[in-house]
């Protein structure tokens, strides 16, 4: 029988040969869809930022003020944090955080007093409006959600 008449067969699979079904841990999962969703925030932020930058009405100071912020960090989980803020305006800030926190949730803020966040200090409340990647931490534009703000107590007599 010449080779153009044979038949051709495909070769069987016997068990524990070819593709194996991969096993991810359930832990590595979530960490890959939480880079994915922070590469996707990062890029969609800086653009953000430049329109921002662009449309501001509002006079920004560059004070460096040292606050305490409450929040609750993508984790699900609360943090308390000591950081200081990169501006400040009437009616937001911008602050620096190691940790990242929940999108569009609220964050407590207490102005720092010689290093001391005093309980009798204002609690300030804010919202996250957007965060974009920093160094070491992550950017976060917040916006004031009452109508006492960390600009008048920092220049207070200031319109």
């Amino acid at each position: 029988m010449l080779d153009e008449e044979r038949p051709s067969f495909q070769r069987a699979i016997s068990p524990g040969e070819g593709a194996q079904p991969q096993r991810t841990d359930p832990h590595q999962a979530d960490a890959q869809q939480t880079d994915r969703r922070e590469q996707r925030s990062e890029q969609g932020s800086e653009q953000q930022s430049k329109e921002r930058s662009e449309t501001r009405s509002e006079r920004r100071s560059e004070a460096q003020l040292a606050v305490t912020v409450y929040g609750f960090a993508t984790t699900g989980k609360l943090f308390v944090e000591h950081c200081s803020t990169r501006n400040v305006s009437h009616s937001g800030c911008c602050i620096h955080l190691r940790t990242l926190p929940q999108a569009d949730t609220a964050l407590a803020l207490r102005l720092l007093r010689w290093g001391l966040s005093a309980k009798a200090a204002a609690q300030l409340l804010y919202q996250v409006v957007w965060v974009q990647k920093d160094e070491d931490g992550w950017l976060v534009g917040a916006s004031s959600l009452g109508p006492a703000d960390l600009y008048s107590l920092a220049f207070p007599g200031t319109p």
